[in-house]
């Protein structure tokens, strides 16, 4: 059994099969995992519960991952974020980055890349987290 992380992670993409995907994997490597379907979905989480970090899609519809960066760099600017996105560009990833998210994936992404990433990411904002479970290469 992987140990317990105690992190909460908040997926955000309007793709079920990935949403669901990245919900049973992260689970599996032991954080605590919520998911919404776009921004707004996403951004009412927020305010209904804590996490410590945000990885959220940047192309959905009703409010886009960049807004969402945008209005938890406001409100959560505590927040660990993450952003992945299946149409990548030079413009996009310096928008994310601009927003304060420490990364940017593009999808699809192997499962290793993302649990790597994320270790990276609690480690550049002071909240290290335990090593991940091994993952088998494809």
């Amino acid at each position: 059994m992987v140990s317990e992380r105690h992190q909460k992670i908040l997926v955000v993409d309007d793709d079920r099969e990935l949403r669901e995907m990245l919900y049973r994997f992260l689970t599996y490597q032991g954080f605590y995992v919520k998911t919404a379907c776009h921004g707004g979905e996403g951004y009412e989480a927020l305010g209904r519960d804590s996490f410590d970090m945000v990885i959220t899609d940047i192309y959905m519809p009703h409010m886009n991952g960049l807004e969402l960066l945008d209005k938890i760099g406001h409100k959560y600017a505590h927040l660990v974020t993450l952003a992945m996105t299946g149409f990548p560009s030079t413009e996009i990833y310096e928008e994310v980055l601009e927003k304060g998210a420490y990364d940017c994936l593009v999808k699809p992404f192997p499962l290793s890349l993302l649990m790597t990433t994320i270790e990276k990411c609690f480690k550049q904002s002071g909240s290290d987290t335990p090593p991940s479970k091994t993952i088998p290469e494809n």
